[in-house]
């Protein structure tokens, strides 16, 4: 079994460690408040029409051919998952509201959910709890699909 982190993982685990060490000689590994503001916004813009121009035609692709049950199951499972951790965070942990938002967006891994949890709070704690959750849910993510692909081509 192989495991490769691809595109995605290897830069993530680069920026985790990279911000954990914060700097390595004469190099500062940070952005100022304002500039990481600013990427957040531009890369959340193109992050959406990237993934909404190439997913339109596979998704209309996937209504055409009858595959409703697929969609219906993909949206309830998302949905039992987004109402457990409302539920677990809100009424179980005792965080606030804004917080679980952000942990909610970041299990998902969706900056889209996590923009308009910050539209709704006045406070930065959607941000925090995203980047808190954020990390473990993509490298999750990545080594689960390694798994699946994995155990289907044994199988």
């Amino acid at each position: 079994m192989v495991f490769r982190l691809g595109f995605a993982g290897g830069p993530l685990i680069v920026g985790l460690v990279l911000g954990k060490l914060e700097r390595t000689g004469p190099i500062v590994w940070g952005l100022p408040y304002t500039a990481n503001l600013v990427l957040r916004q531009v890369g959340l813009v193109f992050f959406l029409a990237a993934i909404g121009t190439k997913a339109g035609p596979g998704f209309g692709a996937t209504f055409r051919t009858g595959g409703w049950g697929l969609i219906a199951a993909g949206a309830l499972i998302t949905s039992l998952v987004a109402v457990a951790a409302i539920l677990a965070g809100y009424k179980f942990l005792k965080l606030p509201m804004s917080a679980v938002m952000g942990v909610v967006s970041g299990m998902h891994t969706q900056p889209a959910c996590l923009a308009y949890a910050n539209q709704q709070a006045a406070n930065e704690l959607p941000n925090i709890w995203y980047a808190a959750v954020y990390p473990a849910s993509m490298i999750a993510k990545i080594i689960l699909a390694q798994i699946i692909v994995s155990f289907l081509l044994v199988s």
